[in-house]
């Protein structure tokens, strides 16, 4: 049993999805956590100049 979850684990097919859902978690993170905003709903470090 344990083997079979190794072996399933070492194809590349296996690692290519694992590492997609990760950096597509990371990506889904930080539009969460700074939003959907475009660049003129937020504040904009030149306007008092």
């Amino acid at each position: 049993m344990l083997n079979k979850v190794k072996t399933f684990f070492q194809l590349e097919r296996t690692k290519w999805a694992v590492r997609f859902l990760y950096y597509a978690l990371i990506l889904l993170l930080l539009f969460f956590m700074y939003g959907f905003n475009d660049a003129s709903s937020g504040s904009y470090i030149y306007n008092d100049f």
